[in-house]
């Protein structure tokens, strides 16, 4: 009688609890379970994590760092996908997003792969999108206003402005293109050291006078066509 006592309580101990998990056991477990899928919201977080690097000049290494410790949660193809969406949500909205715009392409240019390539196109876009309005001005030396609406001026346009430009009043701004402004910088050296000279740049070399001024137009994000009228 007491043997089958004892019997009854080990198969009810048993059926108690040896269908228990240890803590360890219940710990391992829930770390072999995979993480949850990144939702769009996820990837727009994280992607304004990197730009915001990218933005504090953190450099070609961080960001490719970067990229490659978040891998295993979103590969490549994943980016660039998803950027594909993103750009078109972008260019669909009414807003400008110059300053996202101009972050995406400091990404594009440190050179980092796929997903540098697919923001840069979709920040040049952005800029661009609007290519018949002045996008840029720039106030400066001899209170000349260069006013940058792009290369989309026809030729009769450009002879508009040149004509405009030979009979303005002492103090009226004159608006030019990016040729014409190069053109202008390669004949007269010391227009180009006085841009120089404002810029803090220690080379006078036209093309990267021009591009340092896109790239300081870029960095402060917007632009007001209403000065080039007054």
């Amino acid at each position: 009688m007491f043997n089958r006592l004892v019997q009854f309580l080990k198969k009810l101990f048993q059926r108690l609890f040896g269908g228990r998990h240890t803590p360890a056991e219940v710990e391992t477990h829930a770390q072999q379970q995979p993480p949850p899928p990144l939702t769009d919201t996820d990837l727009e977080f994280l992607f304004t994590q990197l730009i915001e690097g990218v933005h504090q000049a953190r450099g070609q290494v961080w960001a490719q760092k970067w990229l490659h410790n978040i891998e295993h949660r979103v590969s490549t193809e994943r980016w660039v996908e998803w950027l594909q969406r993103f750009g078109e949500k972008l260019l669909a909205s009414s807003s400008p997003n110059n300053e996202l715009a101009s972050r995406m392409i400091q990404l594009g240019e440190l050179e980092v792969g796929a997903v540098g390539d697919a923001a840069y196109d979709i920040g040049m876009k952005l800029l661009t999108r609007n290519s018949g309005e002045p996008i840029w001005e720039y106030d400066g030396f001899d209170a000349v206003s260069q006013d940058f609406a792009g290369s989309t001026q026809t030729l009769s346009e450009q002879e508009e402005v040149s004509e405009e430009g030979e009979n303005l009043p002492e103090g009226e701004y004159q608006s030019v293109t990016l040729d014409q402004l190069l053109e202008m910088l390669q004949q007269d050296e010391n227009l180009r050291q006085q841009i120089a000279q404002q810029l803090g740049t220690q080379t006078d070399d036209p093309e990267i006078l021009i591009q340092e001024l896109l790239n300081q137009f870029q960095a402060s994000g917007q632009s007001n066509p209403n000065q080039a009228e007054a």
